[in-house]
């Protein structure tokens, strides 16, 4: 069967007394997916609404694996109640599962993307509702919903972001706070090379006196040594 992608957009929780609660978000199919629609257009055309609810029980039930429903509904043309195309997907979740959903939507962050394995089971090699056709040598999704307005849901896989704790983003920017190395302008770049100019031209005049110091000493040294020899 194939895996549809949707991406949500608002939520909010209906709590109601003596009733399981039901987690609503607003969806549309995911930008990296595409579903043709039998009756013309696409999926990514149309505004969907996903109603997840909690399931009380954690096991597997009497062996159905149907776990929810994927439902198109029409376009109304009355004049008064007028209403364009959607769809539903409902699913029902573990309760372990849905308190961790629960979680992430009362902390204001939303599933990234969720995926629900939609269709009955193929006969024949092929799947009814929603299955796979070759367009100019391409496969995509079509879903025939003129036929199969409800198609069932078998499983479902859900993304929830996770953020990373403020002591890890601390050490982050501690790791990477190296101030920059400044770079030196043509000007001072000039003006360093005139000091090194000028230095050597000082140590040149410096040394050359200390030489001929030197060799006056050495001058003197011999003369000195030359009239004690001959006295």
């Amino acid at each position: 069967m194939p895996l549809v992608g949707f991406r949500p957009t608002k939520a909010r929780l209906i709590i109601e007394n003596n009733k399981d609660s039901v987690l609503v978000m607003k969806v549309v199919l995911d930008a990296d997916d595409a579903v043709e629609l039998s009756t013309g257009g696409t999926l990514k055309d149309l505004v969907g609404v996903l109603r997840i609810r909690e399931r009380k029980t954690n096991g597997a039930g009497n062996g159905d694996k149907k776990i929810g429903s994927m439902v198109y509904v029409a376009e109304t043309n009355g004049e008064a109640s007028a209403a364009a195309a959607k769809f539903q997907v409902n699913v029902a979740m573990a309760t372990d599962k849905f308190a961790t959903l629960l979680r992430a939507a009362n902390a204001g962050r939303l599933p990234t993307k969720f995926f629900v394995d939609a269709g009955e089971q193929p006969v024949r090699g092929e799947a009814k509702g929603l299955g796979y056709r070759m367009r100019v040598g391409q496969r995509i999704k079509v879903w025939e919903n003129h036929t199969h307005r409800t198609l069932p849901v078998s499983n479902f896989v859900m993304i929830l972001p996770i953020d990373v704790s403020a002591a890890a983003h601390e050490a982050s920017a501690m790791s990477v706070a190296v101030p920059p190395v400044a770079l030196a302008t043509n000007a001072q770049v000039a003006e360093l090379m005139d000091d090194m100019l000028v230095f050597q031209s000082d140590t040149r005049t410096t040394m050359f006196g200390f030489v001929c110091v030197l060799a006056i000493i050495a001058l003197a040294t011999l003369a000195i040594g030359v009239s004690l020899f001959y006295r």
